[in-house]
């Protein structure tokens, strides 16, 4: 198999997908479990509760296995996975027309005192975070929690570098202005 072992992940390569796009089905149950876990990370970040996170990385993984053969070249299969991840979250939002959707995800605090304050916090960076464009949450998701850098997240949103620094530091800015605002 052309996937690199990355713990109990993979990283997918272009030797990978274009065996995927050929039919080889180990290379596209790796493809499709690669996706299932990023696209589901993604999806409840943006604020979605775990089922509809599930239900849609689902419908996501059969999209990208189903148009595989339609990709061009497989050097560009991250930005495509990551387009089509998008186009079905910005469906699922129109076809509901909210936002209102968001769980929090329970902390494990040590003391009722703490279990008290991290709700509070956790509440107040929900609010700050359903205030952003879902551009915004991306970019902050990919930097922030991927820990990716500019020229990556470029690549995969179809930028280029410089501007991809502007605007996730301008994302974080208005994350910053949004909790002062829910906290004050």
């Amino acid at each position: 198999m052309s996937s690199q072992p990355l713990g109990d992940q993979f990283e997918i390569t272009e030797l990978t997908v274009a065996a995927a796009q050929r039919g080889n089905h180990e290379a596209i149950g790796a493809l499709g479990s690669d996706a299932f876990r990023r696209t589901v990370a993604f999806y409840r970040y943006t604020g979605l509760s775990p089922d509809h996170a599930e239900d849609l990385a689902a419908d996501a993984v059969e999209h990208i296995i189903s148009k595989l053969p339609t990709l061009k070249k497989a050097s560009a299969y991250d930005a495509w996975m990551w387009t089509v991840t998008r186009n079905l979250l910005r469906s699922w939002w129109r076809s509901r027309k909210t936002r209102d959707v968001l769980e929090p995800i329970s902390p494990s605090p040590a003391t009722p005192d703490e279990v008290a304050i991290l709700h509070e916090e956790h509440e107040q960076i929900v609010r700050a975070l359903k205030m952003l464009s879902l551009k915004d949450r991306e970019l902050l998701w990919l930097r922030e929690v991927l820990e990716l850098d500019h020229r990556t997240i470029a690549h995969r949103v179809e930028s280029n570098a410089a501007s991809v620094r502007v605007a996730c530091h301008r994302a974080r800015q208005r994350l910053e202005a949004a909790y002062r605002t829910v906290e004050g």
